[in-house]
């Protein structure tokens, strides 16, 4: 069996600087994870501003999702 060539294969697409409302950003964390999710995102990174206070909530609805 052959590797598909490149396109073939499915594009795969991350966002690796994303803010939510825990600094300047316009949804909550949980939200914004899933914002990315029915984009179709691979992964996400939440990049607030001066906080990490969303990544809790961000990293519980990326598990339920499947998202990295």
């Amino acid at each position: 069996m052959t590797e598909p060539t490149d396109a073939a294969r499915p594009a795969s697409f991350v966002d690796l600087h994303a803010h939510s409302t825990a600094s300047d950003g316009s949804l909550p964390p949980a939200q914004a994870v899933a914002a990315a999710h029915a984009a179709g995102l691979a992964a996400f990174a939440l990049t607030d501003h001066d906080t990490l206070a969303g990544i809790p909530d961000a990293q519980v609805a990326a598990d339920s999702l499947g998202l990295r």
